[in-house]
């Protein structure tokens, strides 16, 4: 599916959840849309579309000064706004003061995405909506840093069995109230292999209303938040904003042959040049022209298939990632990724059907997963 393929409602959203701004073309194409007396717009149908991939606050900004789009579509907008706006305050203070207790205790933390990278990479507390707080740890200090999130008011989700997540996942997930936290221990799972220790070389502060706040370097946020966006398929399409974002934030801060050099030694080469040529090309997010350059075999056809799967309902995700690891960088670690996928280790098997430690039916799961792989509708991650 070509962009010229999509319907204008889809065209719209896509066209307009660029940051920092619209793309010329991008903007020509939409005045043309809007100016075409033959072209109708389901404005419900836009909104909608734009709520389901966390970009309708970006839309809100983006179109606010357009003449003549409806009153309602543009109230929806702008609660959409407001309601990221609240969220991402409250989600920001709650956030500094976890930072703080775990730096008085001596644990180093780094915030990632969400509520303060809104306002750190877009300049603004509402573009970005946050659902969870995500902060990330060094795994020695997991304990430790347990012990003080539950002091804080935080039940742990105990829902899958923690040595399953420890040998399978990245994190944990906690809740307090309204707010939902993931402690990670690492950023990237299952697809590649990354040391915990990668993440925090060459860690960068930044100021944040007055506070120092420890952060990735950019090259390590830009593979982070690119191989988030792959291992949710390429939806929704804030994602793609906060990758977009990230690159033209520290543009001139990113060492680019570094961030090849590391895309290339953890076998993520393939990913990292598929996705920021795709983001050059759809909003015109800054790439050098070193990966511009490189090849990527497959790349039309890929293209097509995440522009589909963005607008698609009722996404089977298991079987859509066997098609998006076609983005791993060799053949074998294709068919490795495929053989794990169909046989599993046991903590996978429990993870993915959400067993307990001890059950004697992961054997029978085991047994039935050639076939479940393929048919079941809600996997678990």
């Amino acid at each position: 599916m070509r962009i010229n393929e999509l319907s204008n409602e889809k065209k719209i959203v896509l066209l307009f959840s660029s940051y920092p701004f619209p793309a010329t073309e991008a903007l020509n194409i939409a005045l043309n849309l809007f100016k075409d007396n033959h072209a109708s717009f389901d404005y419900q149908k836009i909104y909608e579309i734009a709520a389901l991939n966390g970009v309708a606050p970006l839309l809100y900004r983006n179109l606010q000064n357009f003449e003549n789009l409806p009153q309602f579509f543009k109230d929806r907008l702008n609660n959409a706004y407001m309601h990221s706006l609240k969220n991402n305050v409250l989600n920001a203070e709650e956030t500094l003061k976890l930072l703080d207790f775990l730096q008085k205790e001596k644990i180093q933390a780094i915030p990632l995405k969400g509520s303060i990278a809104s306002e750190i990479i877009f300049n603004d507390s509402g573009i970005y909506p946050a659902t969870d707080i995500d902060i990330l740890i060094r795994p020695e200090d997991m304990e430790k840093s347990e012990r003080i999130i539950l002091r804080c008011g935080y039940e742990k989700i105990r829902f899958p069995e923690p040595k399953d997540l420890l040998s399978s996942h990245y994190h944990f997930i906690y809740k307090k109230e309204n707010f939902f936290l993931e402690l990670h221990w690492n950023l990237v799972k299952r697809y590649f292999v990354v040391p915990p220790d990668f993440w925090w070389q060459e860690i960068v502060t930044l100021n944040y209303s007055g506070i120092e706040l420890k952060s990735l370097s950019p090259e390590r946020y830009i593979i982070y938040t690119v191989f988030r966006l792959f291992d949710h398929c390429f939806s929704p399409l804030k994602f793609f904003v906060l990758v977009s974002g990230l690159i033209s934030k520290y543009e001139k801060e990113i060492d680019w042959e570094k961030l090849l050099f590391y895309a290339g030694y953890y076998k993520m080469e393939r990913l990292i040049v598929f996705t920021l040529k795709l983001l050059n090309e759809l909003y015109s997010t800054p790439c050098a022209e070193l990966i511009l350059k490189k090849r990527n075999t497959g790349y039309d056809f890929l293209k097509r298939e995440v522009i589909k799967n963005i607008f698609m309902e009722n996404k089977k995700e298991h079987l859509k990632m066997i098609l998006f690891s076609l983005l791993l960088d060799s053949p074998l670690d294709y068919a490795r990724l495929i053989f794990e996928r169909i046989f599993p280790k046991p903590s996978e098997i429990r993870l993915r059907y959400g067993l307990p430690m001890n059950s004697k039916k992961v054997y029978a799961y085991y047994l039935m997963n050639p076939f479940l792989v393929f048919t079941r509708k809600n996997p678990r991650h």
